[in-house]
């Protein structure tokens, strides 16, 4: 793979485009909790070999659905037999969910073949969230884009090539390969003429990030797949350019129909003319992305200092700034991973590192935003990538973006669960308990259903009329444990999410009818919690271990969650 670097020598009453570090790709991570200790310390390349097309089996799982003519008594023996219990019902498709103990799993296959009452018998399997993921050749070198979530956030919205990202820079390659059909008409302001093409290499690169052709068997994946990019070139060969020129690429960009303008370049320097080119794009409703320089200093760098631009450090696999990286919470505002494959001027890719690769990440989920939404505000945007972003990053003000929590913030997907929800109460009868709904990305509303589980939180059924934030413990529940599920709705779909189990319910002082049982109420509950501690979000005490489908990553439980979601509408639509 062509590797290169960008000039770094320092001008004068000049701004310099930020330098694309001559060092090789961090180890890549692909989720948010992975870390590489050292990939700062000695970046690599480094080749990812995935095994997407095994299958994944729930260890100790089986599935078996239920001839139409089975009795329970019958269906209750041959789980017996099989030496299985009931995990979940499924009522409305005639399934249940079995756990089998580890190293009897083939036995009882064998002994629920024999059953007259089974129909079929499966290993449960484990699916995972879909991703979009690219077909280009270079995909599996690019860690950055998996870091912010992005193949999450294409399975919404790959762009759209009405929506137009300026890179004001050195010009671009129209002639590379994984670029063509990408431009719209630019401008050259340092050769005076509507030809910008690159004499450096710097833009070529920053335009690939941002959105090289993606799915075309070639290179690298973009950011934004079908969005158009619009050079304006201001820098010139040697990567240098006054900042009049600059403020009037800027400018030009805005009148010419830029949503985003990136601007991976800038120095120590700053004059009013640019800052006031920069206030002009904001007001006009353009986002402006500013690389925040690449010296490891805290010192101010410009126009990424300036408020009304959105000023992006450079991050690890790990999510630790690069040590080149330049930092200060007081004007630093996001992060993104600073090394990605990128096109090289004149055909081939290298490595591109440096906060000027690092801007065009947050240019190119800016973009995937406006394409979904195009009367989308720019304040609303910036606030999503602020607030969706990871906490926690040195240095940073607000963190480390997301591209699938900006797009789920934003009300662009369906609603997003990040906290599960949990139960609040005494576990006991004629207690309330309250529903916690958890954490929600754009949820439009949310509902509630209370379902009753066996002691070990398994077997779960939905308790009739229990549909309120607060559920009033029967005597009906007493052995029992709850759960709570919680349906949250917006114009792009509905997602549910489950509770953990309440602890078992306990006989109370003054245990209420049993003929009241799963009559929702609207008292309040007590102060004490029941189960797991709030970062946990949910019930399950000490005295009651957890189900094995409380086991399994959160996803997965939000597939279950949505199953029984299903299940639930199914049963109360039936006659």
């Amino acid at each position: 793979m062509r590797r290169f670097s960008s000039p770094r020598r320092r001008v004068p009453a000049a701004l310099l485009a930020t330098a694309a570090l001559a060092i090789g790709l961090p180890a890549l991570a692909l989720g948010d909790d992975a870390s590489d200790p050292s990939a700062e310390a000695a970046p690599h390349p480094i080749s990812l070999v995935t095994n997407e097309t095994a299958v994944e089996y729930a260890p100790g799982q089986l599935v078996v659905g239920l001839e139409d003519d089975a009795t329970k008594a019958e269906v209750k023996t041959a789980v017996q037999d099989a030496g299985a219990t009931v995990d979940q019902s499924i009522g409305a498709i005639d399934t249940k969910v079995l756990q089998v103990p580890t190293g009897q799993v083939e036995e009882a296959i064998d002994s629920l073949e024999d059953s007259a009452a089974i129909e079929y018998v499966e290993r449960e399997v484990i699916l995972e969230a879909t991703d979009t993921v690219p077909n280009d050749t270079l995909w599996q070198e690019q860690w950055g884009p998996r870091r912010v979530r992005a193949p999450r956030a294409w399975d919404a919205t790959k762009g759209s090539p009405g929506l137009v990202v300026a890179v004001v820079d050195t010009g671009v390659d129209y002639g590379h390969p994984d670029l063509q059909g990408l431009f719209v008409p630019g401008y050259d302001f340092v050769n005076n003429d509507a030809d910008p093409r690159d004499d450096q290499g710097h833009g070529t690169a920053v335009a690939g990030v941002i959105a090289a052709r993606t799915q075309n068997r070639e290179g690298q994946a973009g950011m934004c797949w079908k969005c158009s990019v619009m050079p304006v070139k201001v820098l010139d060969r040697s990567g240098s350019g006054p900042t009049s020129t600059i403020a009037a690429g800027i400018v030009w960009a805005v009148s010419h129909g830029a949503r985003v303008i990136n601007l991976s370049l800038g120095g120590a320097g700053t004059t009013q003319a640019l800052q006031d080119a920069v206030a002009y794009a904001a007001s006009k409703g353009v986002v402006v992305l500013a690389a925040a320089g690449n010296s490891g200093s805290s010192t101010k760098f410009y126009p990424a200092a300036y408020a009304d631009a959105l000023s992006v450090a450079a991050t690890t696999s790990s999510d630790n700034l690069y040590d080149w990286s330049n930092r200060g919470r007081d004007w630093v505002q996001l992060a993104a991973p600073g090394c990605n494959v990128a096109p090289v001027r004149g055909g081939g890719y290298g490595d591109f590192c440096g906060t000027s690769s690092a801007t065009p990440i947050v240019s190119g989920i800016a973009a995937l935003a406006l394409s979904l939404d195009p009367s989308l505000d720019k304040d609303s945007l910036e606030q999503a990538l602020r607030r969706t972003a990871r906490h926690g990053i040195g240095g940073v003000e607000y963190g480390r973006v997301n591209a699938l929590y900006t797009l789920a913030a934003l009300g662009l997907t369906a609603p997003l669960n990040t906290v599960r929800p949990r139960i609040v109460g005494t576990a006991r009868s004629g207690e309330n308990l309250e529903a916690r709904s958890g954490r929600w990305l754009g949820a439009g509303s949310l509902a509630y259903r209370w379902q009753r589980c066996d002691p070990r939180g398994l077997s779960c059924t939905t308790i009739p009329g229990a549909t309120s934030q607060t559920y009033r413990l029967r005597r009906l529940d007493i052995g029992s444990t709850i759960r709570l599920l919680v349906r949250a709705q917006n114009s792009r779909g509905t997602k549910a999410a489950l509770s953990k189990v309440s602890d078992v319910v306990k006989r109370g002082a003054d245990a209420a009818p049993a003929a009241a049982a799963g009559a929702p109420t609207s008292g309040g509950g007590s102060g004490s919690t029941s189960g797991a501690p709030p970062s946990g979000g949910g019930g399950g005490g000490t005295g009651t271990p957890p189900s094995p489908l409380e086991a399994l990553p959160p996803e997965i439980g939000t597939a279950v969650a949505e199953i029984t979601s299903m299940a639930d509408a199914a049963v109360a639509a039936s006659p």
